[in-house]
């Protein structure tokens, strides 16, 4: 099916990839498997699905993602890197700073932080977040990995829950973002990014993320998943292969995943 988002984006693309091959749907249950299931049937890299409503919406650590009809950009990307397993984290760092750097051209003077591993936030508040999902092939590397990405452009509303929490680009400009050309420049940035990292040129994604992370020297409280327990430290930034570095009370010490909460020293 297609949608007129998809017939609008893909006139303004300047990409070589990235969106060239699009899928529209108006609901489907998450585009990552929606992706998944068309990455396993032959799909190309750089092939996208976008939907108007998922129904099924994954976040991280399996919480659901919820968003208005038509108001926002729900996405996969279908990604074949040539990258060691271990380096796949890289992908959610040059897709948090590709987003942050799409969004800034819509909502100046705001400028988009990220919060460790992968949120997006302008004033404080969420406005992005991404799920990797990959299918590995072998120790070595990943044979199909799916980028989706949950992008509040213009919902005006969110539940009792994320109120305090969650923004959109609307809510902070204070007017109504056109989705098309938003999404052709996220998907710009996201392929030039991507690309930077496929090229060895860690350093510079790197970089860009570190100025933009908005927890920098700040002590944090690290929850392990599944576990129960937690970390605390002062985050010094990120590793070569994307992890949360801490200074703790007991040295050192490196975060592979988790939620991080904020706490400011005074």
């Amino acid at each position: 099916m297609s949608l007129p988002l998809v017939n609008d984006v893909q006139t303004m693309l300047d990409t070589d990839r990235f969106g060239q091959s699009m899928r529209g749907f108006k609901t489907v249950g998450s585009t990552n498997t929606e992706a998944a299931d068309w990455a396993h049937n032959g799909a190309s890299e750089g092939s996208v699905i976008v939907t108007e409503y998922q129904s099924e919406g994954r976040g991280r650590h399996g919480r659901t993602w919820n968003a208005e009809k038509g108001q926002n950009l729900m996405f996969s990307v279908v990604l074949r890197p040539a990258l060691d397993a271990d380096r796949l984290g890289l992908i959610t760092v040059a897709a948090s700073v590709a987003v942050a750097e799409a969004v800034d051209a819509f909502v100046s003077p705001h400028r988009a932080a990220l919060k460790w591993p992968n949120d997006v936030l302008l004033e404080g508040r969420k406005t992005c977040g991404m799920l990797l999902e990959s299918s590995i092939s072998s120790p070595q590397n990943a044979e199909v990995v799916i980028l989706g990405v949950g992008l509040n452009v213009n919902q005006t509303h969110f539940g009792k829950d994320l109120a305090e929490t969650a923004t959109s680009l609307r809510l902070t400009t204070g007017r109504a973002v056109p989705r098309a050309p938003l999404f052709a420049r996220l998907l710009d940035r996201l392929e030039a990014r991507y690309d930077t990292i496929q090229a060895g040129d860690d350093s510079s994604v790197r970089n860009a993320f570190h100025k933009r992370l908005t927890q920098r020297d700040d002590t944090v409280t690290f929850q392990v998943p599944d576990t129960g327990r937690t970390v605390s430290g002062v985050v010094r930034g990120i590793t070569n292969t994307g992890a949360l570095r801490l200074d703790t009370a007991d040295g050192p010490k490196v975060v592979h995943a988790g939620d991080v909460t904020t706490r400011r020293e005074v």
